[in-house]
């Protein structure tokens, strides 16, 4: 699983497959906290899907850093996985 971006202790990862499946989303962890958000994509904006031990605020910051990386993150989802299903 790869790191794919990192930000204020936000490590953004991609699970590969065969373990990953559609629709595109990213795995945000940070002090054993985890969110999982959907990347959406044109015109859709991403979305929480799941929060693990993490704090609201935290999963908020972890939330902007996705919608600010949107683009560049959905170019890696391709890169491991190709076109994204929704």
């Amino acid at each position: 699983m790869p790191t794919v971006h990192s930000e204020d202790g936000f490590q953004v990862r991609i699970y590969l497959p065969p373990r990953e499946h559609g629709p595109a989303h990213v795995h945000v962890v940070r002090a054993g906290g985890e969110v999982v958000i959907e990347l959406g994509g044109a015109g859709e904006p991403p979305t929480v899907r799941e929060v693990h031990n993490m704090r609201d605020r935290d999963a908020l910051r972890a939330y902007r850093i996705v919608e600010r990386s949107q683009p560049d993150l959905l170019a890696k989802w391709v890169k491991y996985h190709g076109e994204p299903s929704n």
